[in-house]
C-alpha cells in the first residue's frame, strides 16, 4: 500500500462564522427523561386510559428545528414514558388546533411515512453518543425503523425492521399515539441501563419539525445527533435479550425465461436464525437463502461510460449495514454486498454483530454456488468481510475491515483501515486507505492500492469541502463497487445555506460551487467537472433548483454511449439545467426537470417530470416520463432514450399491501412489471405474492423469437417464534 498512501497534507483555517439566531435555544443537552415502573402493561390501543398515564409527568419542552430553530413549537407535545421487565412503553399526546388537517395517508409499513405527520422515537441503547434505533410512526400508527451506526443515518438503515407494537387515535385536541418497545428487540447494556434518547414530531401541514432535547439546525444529521440526546433514567430489573430467533420460510413458484420449452416449477424450504450470544453481540444464520420478494430495481438508462449504482434491497445485508460501509459511497465501497449473489444463488452462511466495550463489530460469511457453463462458468465461492471500529475518544472512531472472496480458481482478498473524527457541529475528517491482493497478480507494485482523505467544514451556514482520492490502476475488490480505477482525484465544494427564519414565503436556500479534477496514477488529465447550484425551499414546502455545469473528458481509449462508439480523443461539454419539486405530502404532488446543453461534442436535451396523486390511504398512483434527445457526432448518432413508469401502492390495512411498478424503455424496447403483495400475518412474519415479467415491445429480428422475456410467480411464506 507505499505508492497509494496519500502524500498530501491539508492545511486549512477558517474564521468562524458567527450564528445570529431569533430565539435563544434551551441550555445544553444534559437533560433527562425518568421511565416509571408499572405493574401492569398497558393495552395498547391509542387510548391512553391506563391509571398510571395521568401520574407520570410528561416530556413537553418540544423546540423548532424548522421553521424557526430554537422556537417553542406551535402546537403541544406531551410524553410519557413507563416501563416493566418486558417492555418500554410510552403514551404520547400530540395536540393539534387544526385535526381535521393532520396529514395521515401511508399505511404501508417501510413506505414513505415522512409525507404523513409523525413521531420519531430515537434511542441510543448503549449511551454511547455514537449508534442508535430509530421508531418511526405515522397518524396512522403506521411503522417504519432504522438502525443506524455512527451518528450516520442512510437509506439503507431503514431497512431494519424491529418487532414494536403502536395504535394511533385521532381526537377532537390532535392525536394520541401507544407504543410499546419490547426489550427483547433491542440491545443494551445490564439490567438498569441509561440510554440516550430523543423525540421528533412532524406537523406536516405546516412543515414544522419539533424535537425534544432540541437539536439545532447547526447540526445536519437531526435526529440522528446521537451525542446530542438527553437521557432516559429510572430502568431497573429489566429482561435483557432475547435468546434465539428462528424464522423459517417456504416458497413455491415458476419461471419461465425466453428460450425455455416449459415453465420450471420448483418449492424450496429455508431457515433464518438470530442468536444473542451475549445481550449485545448477535450471531445470525442463513440456510438455503432465499430473496424473491425483494422488489425490482428501477430501470435506469445509462448515458455515461461507467456502471451505474444499484443499491442493496435484500434484508440480510441490510440490518447493521452502516457497520460494513467503508471507503466512498457509491464511488470506491471496498464492501458492496450487492456483489455476493449477483450471479449465483446464496446457499447459506452466517454474520456476527455487536458491541464490545467501545468496540462495534461484523463478521460475515456466505457461500455462493457454481453457476454458467463453459467460458461463463462461475465458480462456488465463500464471500467473507470482517469489519471493527473502535470509538477512540469524543466523537473519533479508528476501524479495519477485511474482505475475501476465496474460490477453486483463486482468491481476492482486502485488507483497510480508516479514521473518522467528527467536530464542531457537523464537521468531520475522514482518511482510510485499503489494498487488494488477488491470486492472478503476482507483482504487487502499488497499482493495487487506494487512500482518500476528506476534510468537511459544515454547520447550517455554510460549507467547505476538500477530498483527495488515489485508486490503484488494478484496485479490484471482488466483494466491491469500483466504477473508475486508475484516477488521482482532487475535489471539493464551497457553499452558503441561509436561511429565511422571518420571511413569509421563502424558508431556505443554497448557493454551492464545486467539482473535480481526475488524472491518472502517471499524471495525465483524464476529466472533470464544475457545477454552480442554486436551490430555494419555500415555506410551502416547494423546492426549485438551477445548475450550471460544465464537463471535460478525455477517452484514451474508445467508448460506446448507448451502443454509440465514440472515437478517443478530448471532449469538452456544458449544461444548464432546472428542477422543481412540491410538497409531497400533498394529494396532489409533483416534480418536473430539464436539462439543455453539449454532449460529447453533440447536443443533448432532458425533460422530465412526474405526479403522484394520494386518493387517501388504500391507493397511491404516480407516474413519470424521463425523455433524452441526443445527438453524437457519429454514424447513427441521433436517437432519443425514453422511459415512462407507473407506480401503484395499494393497502386494504396496515398488515395487507402491495407495490406494482410497471417501466417501459425504448431502448431495451421492453415492457417491466413487479408486483408485490405483503401480509404482514403476525409481527415480525410475511406471506408474500410476487410476480415479475418482461416483455419485448419492438420489432424482432427473428420472427420466431419470443416475446415473452421472462415470467415469474412465487409465494413465499415466513414465520416467525421467539424462544
Amino acid at each position: 500500500m507505499n505508492r497509494t498512501t496519500l502524500a498530501a497534507s491539508l492545511g486549512l483555517a477558517l474564521t468562524a462564522v458567527p450564528v445570529v439566531s431569533q430565539v435563544t435555544p434551551p441550555p445544553g443537552q444534559d437533560l433527562r427523561a425518568v421511565a416509571v415502573r408499572v405493574s401492569e402493561a398497558p393495552d395498547i390501543d391509542g387510548v391512553l386510559d391506563e391509571t398510571f398515564w395521568s401520574t407520570i409527568e410528561p416530556v413537553t419542552d418540544f423546540r423548532q428545528r424548522d421553521p424557526i430553530d430554537g422556537a417553542p413549537a406551535s402546537e403541544r407535545s406531551e410524553v410519557r414514558i413507563a416501563y416493566d421487565e418486558n417492555a418500554l412503553y410510552f403514551g404520547l399526546v400530540l395536540h393539534d388546533s387544526r385535526p381535521e388537517l393532520i396529514r395521515r395517508s401511508i399505511l404501508e409499513r417501510g413506505g414513505r411515512i415522512d409525507k404523513d405527520d409523525l413521531v420519531v422515537i430515537a434511542l441510543d441503547t448503549y449511551h454511547d453518543g455514537r449508534n442508535g434505533y430509530i421508531f418511526e410512526i405515522g397518524a396512522l400508527g403506521t411503522q417504519d425503523d432504522a438502525l443506524f451506526a455512527d451518528e450516520r443515518l442512510a437509506i439503507d438503515d431503514w431497512s431494519w425492521d424491529g418487532v414494536y407494537f403502536t395504535e394511533t387515535r385521532v381526537t377532537p385536541d390532535g392525536w394520541v399515539l401507544e407504543v410499546a418497545i419490547p426489550f427483547t428487540t433491542i440491545r443494551f447494556e445490564g439490567t438498569a441501563p441509561e440510554m440516550g434518547i430523543l423525540f421528533h414530531r412532524s406537523i406536516r401541514r405546516k412543515n414544522e419539525w419539533v424535537s425534544w432535547p432540541h437539536v439545532g439546525q447547526e447540526y445536519r444529521s437531526a435526529y440522528a445527533q446521537v451525542s446530542q440526546y438527553a437521557t432516559l433514567t429510572g430502568l431497573e430489573n429489566i429482561r435483557r435479550g432475547r435468546y434465539i430467533e428462528l424464522k423459517p420460510y417456504a416458497i413455491s413458484g415458476g419461471q419461465r425465461f425466453d428460450g425455455d420449452v416449459e415453465t420450471n416449477v420448483e418449492s424450496d424450504v429455508g431457515l433464518d436464525v438470530k442468536y444473542s450470544i451475549r445481550p449485545n453481540l448477535t450471531a445470525d444464520f442463513t440456510l438455503n437463502t432465499d430473496f424473491a420478494q425483494v422488489e425490482a430495481d428501477n430501470v435506469q438508462i445509462n448515458l455515461t461510460r461507467f456502471s451505474l449504482f444499484f443499491p442493496e434491497k435484500r434484508e440480510f445485508f441490510l440490518e447493521r449495514a452502516g457497520l460494513f460501509q467503508f471507503g466512498a459511497p457509491r464511488e470506491t465501497e471496498v464492501f458492496f454486498s450487492r456483489r455476493v449473489g449477483l450471479d449465483s444463488d446464496v446457499l447459506g452462511g452466517g454474520r456476527l454483530t455487536g458491541q464490545a466495550g467501545p468496540f462495534s463489530i461484523g463478521v460475515m460469511s456466505l457461500r455462493t454456488g457454481e453457476s454458467g457453463v463453459g467460458d461463463g462458468l462461475v465458480p462456488a465461492a465463500w464471500n467473507s468481510v470482517a469489519r471493527i471500529r473502535g470509538d477512540v475518544g469524543g466523537r473519533t472512531s479508528l476501524g479495519a475491515i477485511a474482505t475475501a472472496q476465496e474460490t477453486t480458481q483463486g482468491h481476492n482478498r482486502v485488507a483497510g483501515v480508516d479514521f473518522t473524527t467528527r467536530f464542531w457541529s457537523s464537521s468531520s475528517l475522514l482518511l482510510w486507505a485499503a489494498n487488494v491482493w488477488d491470486a492472478q497478480r503476482r507483482d504487487h507494485d502499488g497499482s493495487t492500492g487506494a487512500a482518500q482523505a476528506e476534510l468537511m467544514l459544515r454547520n447550517d451556514r455554510y460549507m467547505f469541502e476538500i477530498t483527495r482520492t488515489r485508486i490503484g490502476q488494478d484496485f479490484s475488490p471482488a466483494l466491491g463497487f469500483v466504477p473508475r480505477p486508475d484516477q488521482a482525484r482532487w475535489g471539493g465544494q464551497f457553499g452558503i445555506t441561509p436561511r429565511f427564519e422571518q420571511s413569509g414565503w421563502a424558508r431556505s436556500a443554497e448557493v454551492s460551487f464545486g467539482g473535480n479534477h481526475i488524472t491518472g496514477i502517471e499524471g495525465v488529465k483524464q476529466s472533470h467537472h464544475r457545477r454552480v447550484n442554486s436551490s430555494l425551499r419555500l415555506e410551502s414546502g416547494e423546492t426549485v433548483n438551477v445548475r450550471f455545469a460544465e464537463q471535460f473528458e478525455r477517452v484514451e481509449v474508445p467508448v460506446r454511449i448507448s451502443g454509440r462508439e465514440l472515437p478517443t480523443g478530448d471532449y469538452a461539454f456544458r449544461s444548464v439545467s432546472g428542477s422543481a419539486r412540491t410538497n409531497d405530502s400533498r394529494t396532489l404532488s409533483g416534480s418536473v426537470s430539464w436539462s439543455v446543453g453539449d454532449f460529447w461534442s453533440g447536443t443533448r436535451t432532458q425533460l422530465a417530470g412526474g405526479a403522484t396523486w394520494k386518493t387517501g390511504p388504500h391507493l397511491t398512483l404516480g407516474g413519470s416520463i424521463n425523455w433524452n434527445d441526443v445527438s453524437l457526432p457519429v454514424a447513427d448518432g441521433d436517437f432519443t432514450a425514453t422511459l415512462l413508469s407507473l407506480d401503484i401502492g395499494g393497502a386494504v390495512n396496515r398488515k395487507l399491501f402491495a407495490n406494482a411498478l410497471v417501466q417501459w424503455d425504448d431502448v431495451s424496447s421492453t415492457l417491466q412489471a413487479n408486483i408485490r403483495v405483503d401480509w404482514i400475518h403476525t409481527p415480525g412474519s410475511d406471506l408474500f405474492l410476487v410476480i415479475d415479467t418482461g416483455y419485448r415491445t419492438g420489432d424482432l429480428l427473428d420472427p420466431l423469437a419470443q416475446r415473452w422475456l421472462r415470467r415469474t410467480g412465487v409465494v413465499k411464506l415466513t414465520y416467525l417464534k421467539a424462544l
